[in-house]
């Protein structure tokens, strides 16, 4: 068999829509909440294939770890029984290092709407995954809120719902309440540092979130201010001397869908260029909720991201900016990038 050849002896639920879940959490409720509209719109059930973690740990290539995520909270997806339900789509496909590689490699060998397989071919929205029909597997990163309009609130509803919140998580919620006037500053940087993911995302600088916790402060936002990185330690020497910083230390192996869910609960979020950033400024939506991301969110100039950000969300320059005129925010939509979640060797 041919190195990306279609595997022979995968099967798929006829009677639904099947999502096939890459990367990490960021990643995964990006392709989640697709899956969700276009199972809804059939009324038909929504369906999982785990083949990529299956294969990933067992290859153990990844510096950090991979895992299906979307069991942490009540996604109402079905889980098929049977290993020949998990198996990848293509065989003997070699790593593809970077999303913008995936569309290249693997989205162009994909067939039509009218095939069992839907691929997404761009960054930008695809209209196309309308036409989709039961028994389809999506493949892709659909990374747009236009994939999930009409499901919102069941997405909302649905991934605020853990199944097993911990203690911590409960603790945390006391302390950080919608309506306090807490900021929270999500901060990237570990992986993003490594020169090859730099080319590809870029880092948002630490002018970045002193001007954006400037504009906050601004809109009225006034209570106290958080820092959530991977890295923490590290950012907080690097911030050192923004005043009354308030670090989120989550216990080893908490769940990172309840680190979004703090994000969503802050009253202002100044954003990293990542898919987690993103979920907790979607999940938190609210009027009056200033929510800031910083441009461009993939460094990379000829990815389409026009439908990345939500419309009402403020965007800054990421970098340093002597000139004042780089500390002004404009609406998302004139400019705006995509995000990738990881350092992304994607096997499918």
């Amino acid at each position: 068999m041919l190195a990306g050849e279609l595997t022979r002896g995968r099967r798929v639920m006829q009677d639904g829509i099947t999502i096939y879940p890459v990367e990490r959490l960021g990643n995964q409720l990006f392709q989640y909440a697709t899956g969700l509209e276009q199972a809804r719109r059939l009324q038909v059930p929504l369906y999982v294939n785990r083949a990529f973690y299956l294969e990933e740990a067992a290859a153990k290539r990844r510096v950090y770890s991979l895992d299906y995520q979307l069991d942490a909270f009540d996604s109402g997806i079905v889980d098929p029984i049977g290993e020949e339900y998990h198996r990848p789509i293509f065989y003997g496909l070699p790593p593809i290092r970077t999303v913008e590689s995936f569309h290249r490699r693997i989205g162009s060998r994909l067939p039509g709407p009218g095939s069992r397989i839907f691929g997404e071919r761009s960054f930008g929205y695809d209209p196309r995954i309308h036409d989709v029909v039961p028994g389809t597997t999506l493949l892709g990163f659909f990374q747009s809120w236009r994939y999930c309009t009409t499901v919102v609130e069941e997405v909302r509803r649905r991934m605020t719902a853990l199944t097993a919140p911990s203690a911590w998580y409960a603790a945390m919620c006391e302390q950080l309440r919608p309506g306090d006037g807490s900021v929270v500053l999500n901060v990237r940087r570990s992986d993003y540092l490594l020169p090859r993911q730099r080319a590809v995302h870029g880092v948002a600088t630490r002018s970045y979130y002193e001007r954006s916790l400037r504009l906050v402060r601004g809109l009225g936002v006034t209570g106290p201010v958080y820092v959530m990185s991977e890295a923490l330690d590290d950012v907080m020497r690097e911030f050192e001397g923004i005043p009354d910083l308030v670090p989120i230390q989550p216990p080893p192996g908490t769940d990172p869908m309840e680190l979004i869910l703090l994000l969503a609960r802050a009253d202002a979020l100044v954003a990293a260029n990542s898919s987690f950033s993103w979920w907790g400024g979607f999940l938190g939506e609210r009027p009056g909720r200033p929510v800031v991301a910083p441009r461009p969110w993939f460094t990379l100039k000829r990815i389409d991201s026009d439908d990345l950000l939500m419309p009402d969300w403020i965007t800054l320059d990421r970098e340093d900016h002597p000139d004042p005129a780089g500390a002004v925010s404009v609406p998302a939509q004139a400019r705006s990038s995509r995000p990738l979640d990881s350092e992304e060797h994607i096997r499918v």
